[in-house]
């Protein structure tokens, strides 16, 4: 089954598999992760890897991420639950891709500027 993101992405991006140690390796060379509040997203700031986090209903002041330069990006209609829910939250659809890339870019200029 293809991801979202990878249908989106025109063939650029794909999906991969890999074990625990190989994506410590991978985050680790990384110059900038950008994900959801979710373990891979912690182990970059763990290791210092720049972040944009992209949040739903959980508190990013409560969950992180901590630790490096990082852009927050949560939508105004996400309600603040640790709930677990099978269905997506509503509020992330309205993160535009947009606001990811400018996100990205504002973390990589200020990593650039020390």
């Amino acid at each position: 089954m293809v991801c979202a993101a990878e249908a989106a992405s025109g063939g650029t991006a794909r999906t991969m598999s890999c074990t625990l140690t190989e994506l410590i390796a991978l985050t680790r060379r990384a110059r900038l992760f950008v994900g959801g509040d979710t373990g891979p997203l912690h182990l970059a700031a763990a290791l210092s890897v720049p972040v944009v986090a992209i949040y739903g209903p959980t508190d990013p002041a409560r969950n992180g991420p901590y630790g490096t330069r990082s852009v927050v990006l949560r939508s105004a209609e996400s309600v603040t639950s640790h709930a677990r829910r099978a269905e997506a939250d509503e509020g992330m659809s309205g993160i535009r891709s947009e606001a990811m890339v400018a996100a990205a870019r504002e973390v990589v200029a200020s990593d650039l500027r020390g």
